[in-house]
């Protein structure tokens, strides 16, 4: 499913054609109930985009593909166009669609349904009580404006997540910690000791302790080379194992605590 991000970054985009490109293109796909005003062209295809079904909105987004010439053409100087169209097929990419041979292709065939995983663990995240939560969602953002750069810093984009995933897994140890009478002691600047503590405490299991070490030592410096993997898509790669890993970990965490 289409994100948030990408809504508002497909607002831009069209905001650079004449609002009645924009206004026709959307109904002709049954968007209803259109005002698309010059003075707040952009104002008003945000709030149009963000409330869209997604059916249309994929098929707006199909046609928008299969005719970058004509848009282009459309636009003065060309850079703006190429500046948005580029800001655009990143965030597709990060909600799992690729755009080959200007077809929009989906990568994932598990997020046709679901509501991409930044939009969830943000959300959480806002209405949680981890003491670095602000911190947490900047990692998140940071990673995909990373992604989204001209050009793009892949490594980077990695990096925010990583940083993400350790200090939501060092609150939650902190949260653990407090809850015992007794607790171990870790080094929460080490992420070994961290998720050691989280098994041993019993808030993760064996399984799920190695399925976190083994993400996280995806995303260190080195281990993510592709190999017969375009970078990009190995990079959303690594950051969607990164995000629904804080996913698991907050949501287990507030399970266990009875706000879950």
């Amino acid at each position: 499913m289409i994100g948030k991000r990408t809504r508002y970054s497909l607002a831009q985009f069209l905001a650079l054609q004449e609002p009645a490109v924009a206004e026709v293109l959307l109904g002709k796909y049954g968007a209803q109930h259109l005002s698309l005003w010059p003075a707040q062209l952009l104002s008003n295809l945000s709030s149009t985009l963000r409330a869209l079904d997604a059916n249309i909105l994929m098929l707006v987004l199909a046609e928008i593909m299969a005719t970058q010439g004509d848009l282009r053409a459309r636009v003065t100087p060309k850079y703006r166009f190429e500046e948005r169209m580029h800001d655009l097929t990143q965030c597709l990419l990060l909600d799992g669609y690729i755009v080959q041979d200007k077809t929009l292709i989906q990568t994932d065939p598990s997020i046709a349904d679901g509501t991409p995983v930044d939009d969830d663990l943000i959300g959480a995240l806002q209405n949680s009580g981890a003491p670095r939560r602000q911190e947490i969602i900047a990692g998140i953002n940071a990673s995909a404006e990373s992604f989204r750069t001209t050009p793009p810093d892949y490594n980077a984009s990695l990096v925010h997540a990583r940083v993400a995933l350790e200090t939501l897994a060092v609150d939650v140890a902190a949260d653990v910690a407090a809850r015992l009478s007794n607790p171990a002691t870790y080094n929460p600047s080490k992420w070994g000791e961290v998720i050691a503590f989280l098994r041993n405490s019993g808030e993760i299991s064996i399984e799920e302790e190695k399925g976190l070490v083994g993400v996280y030592g995806f995303l260190s410096p080195g281990a993510h080379r592709p190999i017969g993997i375009p970078e990009n898509q190995m990079t959303r790669l690594g950051r969607s194992f990164a995000l629904n890993m804080c996913w698991f970990l907050l949501r287990n965490h507030l399970a266990k605590i009875g706000q879950g």
